[in-house]
């Protein structure tokens, strides 16, 4: 079985750092992929696509991502029957009631608010981690 990997798209370069960061502190066995916008990130599940390539075992979305935004991008990938099976979750900088509820309508898996702090990041990916590498089974 292949190592499960993670495809995260997220345009802010720090962000993309305090998360690799985080998850190499967590010592966790579990690649990350980035991608800095929409396109690049739907031409990787593309290629995956043809050619017959493992797709990831989780999308983690900024909310905010260009051109398309996690809604938008939700919207495409859970109505295609090649990825609608991977988990998806969306990060954000805020929690609109609104936009968290479409989401999940949407198909998200979770629903993530950045923390301001590094503490609360490392805590809040800890457990984060914790959850969906060593209690659910992903494929």
């Amino acid at each position: 079985m292949e190592q499960p990997f993670i495809l995260m798209l997220e345009c802010d370069e720090d962000d993309r750092y305090i998360t690799q960061t985080s998850f190499k502190e967590n010592d966790l066995a579990v690649d990350l992929l980035f991608k800095n916008n929409s396109i690049d990130f739907f031409s990787y599940l593309d290629t995956c696509r043809q050619k017959g390539s493992a797709y990831p075992s989780m999308i983690l979305l900024d909310m905010n991502a260009v051109p398309l935004n996690a809604v938008e991008i939700l919207k495409e990938l859970k109505t295609s029957a090649d990825f609608n099976h991977i988990p998806v979750v969306v990060l954000s900088e805020n929690a609109k009631p609104g936009i968290v509820k479409e989401c999940y309508t949407l198909g998200a898996s979770s629903f993530i608010t950045k923390p301001d702090s590094h503490a609360m990041t490392d805590k809040k990916i800890f457990h984060f981690l914790k959850y969906w590498f060593e209690t659910v089974e992903l494929v």
